[in-house]
């Protein structure tokens, strides 16, 4: 038997795919068809399980960037669900709060399976490509191809992420994740052992959740740089001047009753890292969001190198990377 699998399978009656690691233990459920999300990560031989996982389609349905590891392109908020770039109006169903749109276009639509390999790793390239889905051209009118690459050995998945410009005209680009790890990991554990780190040393002021353009050193409750408890603080706040070392920046989520560490590591195409740790105190999750652009950065009055908005021209690809790993 190889080593390193990719195995169609049904997740809740949706078609998906595992990816195995049979010498380690470690799986991943990748669902394709709903916005080719990682609704699972899991160490079989150990019981954890990495990431909050539907018990059901309609709990999918009615949450689809609620659980898993759901794609946001373009990330988090974009004010009044509208912002205008090269003399060009964009436009963006209103879905929260009566004014903002939130959380993109592609997290809940079909993508294609590209290419699966298992030579050493288990590996599934997918793809969604604007021209398949009126729905991403009536806001987004480009013609544009998002492809996504898991790779998964040991405790360790990898991610590659790319976005091609098909069309002519420059293309305004911010794609962000927003992964629900489980709090605690282990049910011999509990939140008040468990703690996040961010290598941030700012945080963007907000304004019911909009960022205002002021960046504030970090302090407090919202100082990341060195381990805070989960079981006493409540975030939603989104960071920047992130510490890159070696091109990239790592965030923690330690669970010390079970004692594993999780590092989430993004390339330097993300500017940014948002941390959410739910509506209440008893949310049993911490999402760790890299985003290449920061909320509501088309309608912001600074430079590209402060908001993280990329223009990708006519033919030109981004590319950026991450990975995580439990230790």
């Amino acid at each position: 038997m190889p080593r390193f699998r990719v195995e169609e399978c049904r997740f809740h009656g949706l078609e998906a795919l595992s990816l195995k690691d049979t010498e380690s233990g470690w799986e991943g459920t990748l669902v394709p068809e709903f916005g080719s999300n990682l609704v699972a990560w899991v160490w079989t031989r150990g019981g954890v399980s990495v990431l909050r996982t539907p018990e059901t389609i309609d709990a999918l349905k009615a949450k689809p960037v609620g659980w898993g590891f759901p794609v946001l392109m373009p990330p988090n908020r974009i004010d009044r669900g509208r912002f205008t770039f090269a003399g060009r109006e964009y436009v963006f169903e209103i879905n929260e709060a009566g004014k903002y749109h939130i959380h993109g276009l592609i997290h809940s639509l079909p993508w294609r399976v590209v290419d699966t390999a298992t030579d050493d790793s288990a590996s599934v390239t997918t793809a969604i490509r604007s021209d398949d889905h009126p729905s991403i051209k009536r806001s987004y009118p480009h013609s544009f191809e998002v492809r996504m690459t898991f790779s998964l050995r040991e405790a360790r998945v990898d991610f590659t992420i790319e976005a091609e410009n098909f069309g002519s005209d420059p293309m305004p680009f911010g794609i962000g994740f927003h992964p629900y790890f489980n709090v605690p990991l282990s049910p011999d554990s509990s939140k008040a052992q468990c703690t996040v780190k961010v290598p941030a040393n700012k945080r963007w002021e907000l304004d019911e959740l909009i960022p205002t353009g002021r960046r504030l050193p970090v302090s407090g409750a919202r100082d990341l740089r060195q381990p805070t408890a989960l079981g006493t603080t409540m975030l939603d706040d989104v960071y920047t001047d992130v510490n890159f070392s070696q091109g990239e920046s790592v965030a923690e989520f330690t669970d010390n009753g079970a004692g594993l560490t999780l590092r989430y590591g993004a390339s330097e195409e993300f500017k940014h890292w948002v941390v959410w740790t739910g509506r209440t105190m008893q949310d049993p999750f911490v999402c760790l969001e890299p985003y290449t652009w920061v909320t509501n950065a088309p309608n912001l009055s600074l430079p590209p190198e402060d908001t993280g908005l990329i223009v990708l021209q006519g033919g030109q690809t981004f590319t950026g990377r991450m990975w995580l790993q439990i230790s």
